[in-house]
Formats: C-alpha cells, structure tokens, sequence
C-alpha cells in the first residue's frame, strides 16, 4: 500500500501536512498514551504469547516488537495523510477508501494486509473465548470441563463470529473496535501497575475493573455526560472518559488500602 502511496508525495510533503492541535487528532493520540496503561494486559494477542518462553526472552521481544510495530503503524498513518492531500472522500475505514482509488492490485494488497492483522488476533481471541466458555467457567463454578469441551469451545466461537459482525453491518464506526474495548479496560492499568503495593485485595479488583466497564459501556451507548469532554475535536468525549476513568479507576483501586489504614489508626492511637 504504501509503495503506492509514498512516491506520489515528498517526505516533507507528507509530514508536513495538517496542524498538531487537541482537535485535530491530538485528542486521539493522547487516548492512545492513557489506554498503552491497560490495552495490552487484556489482548490475548500479547497476553497468550507471553508465557511461551522465559521471561527475559519475552520482555526482548515484546520491546523490539513494540518498536517495529510503533514505527508501521506510523508508517502507515501515511495512507490517511495520502488521502488528505488528494482530496479523497473517506469514511471511517480511511485505507480501504484510499484502496479503491489504486486499482485492483491496491486494493488486493490491502485486503491481504488487513486480512493477515486480522487472523492473527482473531486467531488468539477465539482461542481465548472458547477456552473461557468450555474449561475456566465450568471449573470457576466447581464443576469439571464437559467431555464436549471442544463443540462447546467450537460453537462459542461461531456465535460470537455472528454476534460481533453486527455492529459492523449495522455501519458503527471501525475505529470503535479499539476504543471501546480500551476504555473498558481501563481498569486493568491500576491494578497490574500498583497490585505490589496492595497484595490480596479482591475489592480493589472489583471498584477499578468494574468502574472501567461500566464506563465503556455508557460510551458506547453515548451517556457520557458532555461536560466530561476535553477539548472541542472528535474525540473530546473519549478523552476525558478515558483520563477521568483512569482516575476513578486508580482512587477505586487504593481505597480499600486508605480504608483499612484509617481503620488501623484509632486502634493504634487506642493501644498507645
């Protein structure tokens, strides 16, 4: 895609195109600094992959693998800049508008791009879900995993490959895939950030996951209230839910330990 797109304009051309500002994208490259916190403890693209061998081995990979992908997703915010400077009427599935314009070999290259990115995490999700739906929740209620584990885990994955196929027919914006999902799981920043300083604290889990949730779902459904916004661009709204829940969530996560300290203070100042 890119070999298309690179030659029709100057590197400086490219850079320099559209104005750093909070309503002009700026917004969305801060939710993405504010989700980096959580996303990846939640993505069984990362999370499966990172048991498979030894610590030290894995943290190498995952930096160099955060590089090389942070330079390609760079590289390829290009096709969107492409489409700016050729006045291209777009949709919120910008590459695959720029596609169309190239001819069959580049829309066929994107297809397979976007179809490769997309196996690999379908793949890891889907195993992900059916291991949930056939063996962990059986065994969370006391139970042992059906002989049947495998249809079970099958049609799991068939069900949800439908059900999650109709927002997208019904034409909700792709974008939303990620930024949903990542504010949902705001909740996950705290506690894997801060669970050393905690220890056992199921409800420490429960006020900050829960409050990340509960959060994403009153954005996708748009009752977030308009005074939450940060700034005056698109994503105003996803901003400031995603900083103001991260606060919640973080204030969720340590109050049962400023409780139980305020707790042990008057018996203390008792004993003395």
């Amino acid at each position: 895609m890119l070999a298309f797109v690179l030659p029709a304009h100057s590197p400086a051309r490219l850079l320099g195109e559209g104005t750093f500002a909070l309503n002009s994208g700026v917004d969305l490259l801060l939710v993405a600094l504010l989700q980096v916190l959580s996303y990846p403890f939640h993505d069984p693209v990362l999370t499966d992959r990172g048991f498979i061998t030894r610590e030290k081995t894995m943290l190498r990979a995952f930096i160099v693998a955060g590089i090389l992908g942070f330079l390609a997703i760079l590289a390829f915010s290009l096709v969107g800049v492409h489409a700016r400077l050729e006045g291209i009427k777009v949709t919120s599935n910008v590459p695959a508008d720029v596609a169309r314009g190239l001819g069959f070999a580049g829309f066929f290259a994107m297809m397979v791009v976007m179809v490769t990115s997309a196996g690999s995490t379908l793949d890891s999700t889907f195993t992900s879900l059916s291991k949930l739906a056939a063996r962990e929740l059986p065994l969370l209620a006391g139970r042992l995993p059906s002989p049947k584990a495998m249809t079970i885990g099958s049609l799991t994955m068939v069900v949800f490959a439908l059900l999650g196929n109709l927002p997208m027919i019904a034409g909700t914006d792709i974008l939303k895939a990620t930024t949903i999902s990542g504010t949902m799981v705001i909740g996950l920043a705290p506690i894997f950030l801060f669970s050393r300083w905690i220890g056992h604290s199921p409800l420490s889990f429960h006020l900050a996951f829960w409050t990340g949730i509960t959060l994403g779902v009153l954005q996708a459904i748009n009752l977030i209230p308009a005074g939450w916004a940060i700034g005056t661009g698109k994503y105003a709204i996803l901003l400031g839910t995603n900083l103001y829940g991260l606060v919640l969530c973080t204030a969720g996560f340590f109050l049962p330990l400023a409780l139980a300290r305020r707790r042990v203070s008057p018996s203390a100042r008792a004993a003395v």
